[in-house]
């Protein structure tokens, strides 16, 4: 009888895998069978998962502390350089190997997680916390993988290297903290040390409250430590907390579910065959379709000709001021492009003979697309390089010029995969996104656009020029600062008029003190800094201080 019951245990542990097992003993003498209760089986983790859950719960509290509640600087750089170092430590331990692709893409990491320290521009270091999330992810994703290089399927694999994966195991980290608890001493000690302070924390209320009463050296000093618990700060700490909790439980499952998995887990065989099944529209139709969208834009430029050339030859077209000349020309350009994608998409994703074996005519279609939307983005460049000259940088001109050329070098790689077939575009496409996007974070805009105006536009800055330009961040305030620039500013300070005060101050837009003097304008620039002790933490800061000469 035993030695049945062993047999059916053993048996269902062989069908239910690491789960559960439900043992099931026979009884000869009543001829029924007695089910066992479910046994759930005990997950044996490594030492370096048990030592990485620990890890991810403090890495994902100071996550919410440095990059999430506080101003970004130098600690958040720290921070996010542990992350990528202990990232790869935990790899190395599990066994995985460092192809050369993997190792460019963490020194790319490292190198971004310098922008929080160069740059004081809000949307730039959150553009940059999203860039470092997803690069992050895909590079343990893609370790564990053992990729040597971009996919061809990009977009699937980031979608399952930050959404898939970092959810299979959500509550992995608990199960391996509360297992190292259990089987360590120490575990087991500290849980024993939480219930004694818990028990004693009224008993040491009442005593603290006697001994003051007692004597005015232990009030003052119990005081003094009540007023650096303040009732904000540790309602601040515990929502830190409180959010650091589904943070760690999002980074270990990240590392844990690539961890235990072999090879690529993206089969490009069955996404090639998903896409081929979706081309199911015969070409002739696409050619009819596309054909009337093709002769218009041809219509459209041969008829505006003088209006898009305008740009190029420095002209302003009559009736257009240069504000509306370069702002009409960008939402054409957002518009067609998004249009164009759209539908070189759709001929690519949909013609019947398609992929690989892409017909000339198709092919030709699409280069035609592409050459339209090219025309237009460079027409756009002109008019807004044209604009810039006459009226300066603002931040809006500089993301959308930054914007269209990335567009553009979009556009370009689509036309040479319509002659080279194995083009790699997916990794021209991340490489030269990469590389635009360094080239906005370090160029450190708010400085560029302060540095460009008043070398280029000193003559016509007004006061509320100077006060936009140093509200703009502390890149753009260290600029105006500069010695070279100092009498630019002080002449539009004191040459203000009331009405340009008064319709500074009724904007509403910026948060700013009275500056009747240069001397008070560098106070409102020092002032800021004083509001976030987070906020003096970067390169920005300290270039403030030194030649205001705090």
């Amino acid at each position: 009888m035993d030695e049945q019951f062993n047999n059916n245990l053993n048996q269902n542990e062989e069908n239910l895998g690491d789960t559960f097992v439900l043992p099931i003993y026979v009884s000869p003498e009543k001829n029924e069978t007695e089910y066992v209760s479910p046994i759930k089986k005990e997950i044996d983790f490594t030492k370096a998962e048990r030592i990485m859950a620990f890890v991810a719960a403090v890495l994902a509290f100071f996550f919410v502390h440095l990059v999430l509640w506080n101003v970004q600087g130098f600690f958040t750089t720290a921070f996010y350089i542990a992350v990528i170092t202990a990232a790869i430590i935990f790899m190395h331990k599990s066994g995985r190997k460092f192809k050369a692709f993997h190792k460019i893409t963490a020194a790319v990491l490292y190198i971004f997680s310098f922008v929080f320290s160069v740059t004081a521009n809000g949307l730039i270091k959150g553009l940059d916390v999203v860039f470092l999330f997803c690069g992050g992810a895909y590079l343990i994703y893609s370790v564990c993988s053992e990729n040597k290089s971009f996919g061809r399927f990009l977009p699937i694999e980031l979608v399952k290297s930050v959404f898939e994966y970092p959810f299979a195991n959500f509550g992995m980290e608990c199960t391996a903290i509360n297992s190292t608890a259990k089987k360590s001493k120490l575990g087991s000690n500290a849980k024993l040390i939480v219930a004694g302070l818990l028990v004693a924390l009224p008993l040491t209320l009442v005593v603290a409250a006697l001994l003051m009463s007692a004597d005015s050296g232990v009030e003052r000093i119990l005081v003094s430590l009540a007023d650096l618990i303040h009732a904000q700060n540790v309602w601040t700490l515990l929502i830190e907390l409180a959010l650091s909790i589904p943070a760690g439980c999002y980074l270990f499952s990240m590392f844990y579910s690539n961890i235990h998995r072999n090879g690529s887990s993206l089969d490009e065989i069955k996404f090639e065959n998903i896409c081929n099944g979706a081309r199911k529209i015969n070409n002739m139709v696409i050619y009819s379709a596309v054909t009337p969208i093709c002769l218009l834009y041809g219509l459209f430029f041969a008829s505006q000709i003088n209006y898009f050339t305008s740009a190029f030859m420095g002209r302003l077209p009559s009736s257009y001021s240069y504000a509306e000349y370069a702002r009409k020309g960008f939402f054409e350009l957002f518009a067609i492009s998004v249009i164009n994608a759209c539908v070189i998409l759709f001929i690519s994703f949909c013609s019947k003979n398609s992929g690989r074996n892409k017909p000339k005519a198709l092919k030709f279609y699409t280069v035609l697309i592409s050459f339209f939307t090219l025309l237009i983005t460079a027409t756009a460049i002109s008019k807004m390089v044209m604009y810039i000259q006459n009226y300066g940088l603002t931040q809006l001109r500089v993301y959308t010029t930054w914007f269209m050329t990335l567009i553009a070098l979009m556009f370009v790689y689509v036309i040479i995969r319509q002659f080279k077939p194995d083009f790699s575009f997916m990794t021209c496409a991340a490489v030269t996104f990469t590389l635009m996007f360094a080239l906005l974070c370090f160029s450190r805009p708010d400085a560029l656009i302060a540095r460009y105006n008043l070398e280029y536009c000193a003559d016509s800055l007004s006061y509320n020029d100077i006060m936009e330009m140093k509200n703009l961040s502390d890149d753009a305030a260290a600029v105006i600062l500069d010695d070279r620039y100092a009498p630019i500013v002080k002449n539009a300070i004191e040459s203000r008029s009331i009405s340009e005060e008064d319709d500074f101050h009724s904007s509403g837009i910026y948060e700013h003190q009275t500056c009747d003097s240069y001397e008070s304008f560098v106070d409102d620039i020092l002032a800021g800094l004083n509001k976030n002790p987070y906020a003096e933490y970067n390169l920005s800061a300290i270039l403030i201080r030194a030649r205001a000469g705090d």
